[in-house]
């Protein structure tokens, strides 16, 4: 799984290289942070660029894996304190989620907030696991948990739409 190189791609990108390398040979469906790539065969991992059927693709740019078809026991990278970046967006979300280990959750993320649902089985660096699918911890963009009560928000969003129409008064 190697380790981690003390770099600013600690926290996303190395992890998810990590997850992609334990799923070369396999048919694969990739989310980005722009679209979602259905059934491409994984045939190569290197140099932050997963290699596929499809085209190559910049492992920074990968928010989530699905490898429904493949029967595999993913291995994810532990769980490190950060600093930067990582520290005040990947933790926080990677830290809440091993808190719901075990629980039914919609998570939301890039690209454009798909939604996944299912029982968090497993949380490593950058990575929250159900078992089948992978999303990365960095484009994460909400978690769910099923037994939370959702309170209607419309009232922000009114304030925010104002906020966009009204000009600054002085």
């Amino acid at each position: 799984m190697g380790a981690f190189d003390k770099s600013i791609c600690d926290c996303c990108v190395c992890p998810m290289q990590c997850v992609l390398e334990q799923l070369k040979s396999n048919i694969i469906t990739i989310a980005t942070t722009t679209d979602i790539i259905n059934d491409v065969m994984l045939i190569d991992v290197k140099d932050f660029i997963a290699f596929t059927s499809d085209g190559n693709f910049p492992i920074c740019n990968i928010s989530g894996v699905d490898f429904s078809d493949v029967n595999i026991d993913i291995k994810l990278k532990p769980i490190q304190k950060s600093t930067g970046r990582c520290s005040c967006c990947e933790d926080p979300i990677t830290n809440l989620a091993k808190s719901l280990i075990v629980q039914e959750v919609d998570i939301e993320f890039l690209p454009e907030t798909e939604t996944g649902s299912g029982t968090i089985i497993n949380v490593g660096e950058g990575i929250v696991s159900f078992g089948t699918f992978v999303i990365s911890s960095c484009f994460t963009t909400r978690i769910i948990p099923n037994n939370q009560q959702q309170i209607n928000d419309q009232p922000n969003r009114d304030f925010f739409q104002q906020l966009k129409k009204s000009p600054p008064t002085t």
